[in-house]
């Protein structure tokens, strides 16, 4: 098993942490009555695919050797990141229009989407070495 180092935990830890909080941001939109159902449903899936994603993030002194994940981890990452800012500029899917330009959930996973893609970045690129 490759040696790991702190800072490589650390970073693992601080990515699912976050991974829980964008989790947590899209499971509101789950309950909200406003949401059409197609989309609760979508943001269900995706909260679930956050947590998970958390789980192997946090898991990161043992699924070290399985670079893999990491990439997986990257694209989906960057799907919810370009998904979100992408539907706020062209026809959403489901919808046939762009979505509306908000200051309350769509931003904060904005800035998480962030957050996470440089956390993650950070781990490929240092446990391959």
């Amino acid at each position: 098993m490759p040696k790991i180092k702190t800072t490589s935990l650390s970073i693992g830890i601080i990515a699912g942490i976050v991974a829980f909080i964008w989790a947590y941001i899209h499971l509101q939109l789950t309950t909200n009555p406003f949401v059409p159902a197609p989309f609760r449903t979508f943001f269900l899936a995706d909260s679930i695919l956050a947590i998970i994603a958390g789980i192997l993030l946090i898991l990161t002194f043992r699924l070290a050797p399985f670079q893999f994940i990491y990439i997986l981890e990257l694209v989906y990452w960057w799907i919810n990141y370009l998904l979100l800012g992408l539907t706020r500029i062209l026809p959403a899917p489901l919808v046939g229009r762009p979505l509306p330009v908000t200051s309350g959930p769509a931003l904060y996973a904005f800035i998480v989407d962030i957050v996470q893609i440089i956390l993650t970045t950070y781990l490929f690129i240092d446990i391959r070495r």
